[in-house]
């Protein structure tokens, strides 16, 4: 199959590596690896790559591989078609009896997706581009952007484009906002006439020997030219576009691959696709995987069938984190937040014990044991947090993955790094939060 092919590579390639770099013992440390994270992570599919490739995990396809036993202290990466991973450490007690410690965090980011299903020879200067994700519009008007993602061709070979990046002397941009749609402009040259391929098709064609008709099944976004890079002259801050969420998703990823030993209960950090957009999908926070996934430790921890009441049981027993980005206090629109209740940058993670809008509908809510455990857990690991409202009471409001969550009857509350100008193509984010959330995150991987 060519997804367990692609999946074998990766896993090589892993083997190549010599992991992760020793622990980070202050917050600049995390610096370096954040900035590499966020270049290597355009996509969710590249971020994905780029975390399995990055430390060494035994890579299984749980939809399609023969179940084998599992050993306390074994690492495993759950990979769900490239776009989604559970990285689990097995603890020392049974996931049946134990249940899990799990980070949930979403590795989409709002962005333009090019829509290319009809495009011809004759219509190639302006490209449509849908929204993914509730972007700010008008942050992306007029801004040098680049073309990065795949596609795959009838032939089932896939394609990884890269167009208008740093190594490109050209760029694209949004000209005009049609509705929800944009129009991004490719070139100012006249279109094809007589079926033959200008501009954009021509630059696919030598590059990558694409046609038009090849870019039917695509997965194209826009995203900013210009690259993550430090803010202030202290170098304490980031500012990239995709910091909601690959900020939490970099914090739990590297808090599980530098895990040390076999914890208590197994770990797991969750990196889902699709947040942004509601969750759904394959891919999403909805779909089942996270069950299978589950049903697949507790055959290989149990040595038989696993009934539901027992799938029911296991994920009755885990407590979550929902690792995702709340937008911090800012300074330009304070009114928008609660006053005494807005997370403020560059005082360590935020903790929402309910989330929703208008009297908490459409959200989730923690229970009081789970949010004094969590204050409990970053407070050993002298983490400090922050307790907030998303916006002003019944005013403001919004969701993430832990109501996804806690259907599956796994209590959740959500807590992580905060950024200023969020959803916007240049988020702010603080080296110092993201410290304190990676020493809260592994407290929280090995409590018992």
């Amino acid at each position: 199959m060519k997804l367990a092919g692609s999946l074998a590579f990766v896993f090589m390639l892993s083997l190549c590596h010599s992991g992760l770099a020793a622990p980070a013992k202050t917050a600049p440390q995390l610096r370096a690896p954040y900035l590499k994270f966020l270049a290597n992570g355009r996509t969710p599919s590249e971020l994905l790559r780029f975390a399995l490739a990055s430390s060494s995990w035994r890579i299984i396809d749980p939809s399609h591989d023969e179940v084998s036993p599992l050993k306390a202290g074994e690492r495993i990466a759950f990979v769900n078609e490239g776009r989604t991973a559970l990285f689990v450490v097995i603890g020392k007690h049974p996931l049946a009896t134990a249940g899990a410690h799990l980070i949930a965090s979403h590795i989409d980011t709002p962005s333009p997706r090019l829509l290319l299903g009809n495009l011809t020879t004759d219509n190639q200067s302006t490209i449509p581009a849908g929204a993914h994700g509730g972007i700010k519009g008008a942050h992306w008007m007029a801004r040098p952007l680049s073309l990065v993602g795949m596609l795959v061709k009838e032939d089932g070979s896939q394609v990884n484009v890269e167009l208008g990046t740093a190594a490109d002397d050209f760029s694209f941009f949004i000209e005009k906002r049609e509705g929800k749609d944009y129009k991004v402009t490719t070139s100012s040259m006249p279109t094809g006439k007589k079926g033959k391929a200008t501009g954009f098709t021509e630059l696919l064609a030598k590059r990558y020997k694409l046609t038009a008709e090849d870019l039917v099944a695509s997965e194209l976004y826009l995203v900013p030219k210009m690259p993550a890079r430090t803010v202030g002259v202290e170098r304490m801050m980031i500012g990239s576009h995709g910091q909601d969420d690959r900020s939490n998703s970099f914090v739990a990823w590297r808090a599980i691959s530098e895990l040390q030993g076999t914890p208590s209960r197994t770990a797991i950090t969750w990196l889902v696709d699709r947040e942004e957009s509601g969750s759904r999908g394959r891919g999403g926070a909805r779909s089942h995987f996270l069950e299978l996934v589950y049903s697949y430790v507790l055959r290989a921890q149990g040595g038989r069938s696993v009934s539901e009441a027992d799938l029911m049981r296991a994920l009755a027993k885990t407590e979550a984190l929902s690792a995702d980005t709340p937008a911090c206090v800012n300074p330009n629109w304070p009114e928008v937040h609660e006053e005494k209740h807005g997370p403020l940058l560059g005082r360590g993670p935020a903790m929402f014990p309910g989330t929703g809008r208008g009297g908490k509908r459409g959200g989730s809510q923690a229970h009081a044991e789970l949010v004094a455990k969590v204050l409990r857990v970053f407070r050993n690991a002298s983490a400090p947090v922050q307790t907030a409202e998303l916006g002003r009471v019944d005013e403001g409001g919004g969701g993430t993955v832990a109501k996804y969550l806690e259907h599956r009857g796994i209590d959740a509350v959500d807590i992580g790094v905060c950024v200023i100008g969020m959803h916007s193509p240049f988020e702010i984010a603080s080296l110092q939060d993201f410290f304190w959330a990676y020493k809260g995150f592994q407290q929280w991987f090995i409590a018992p």
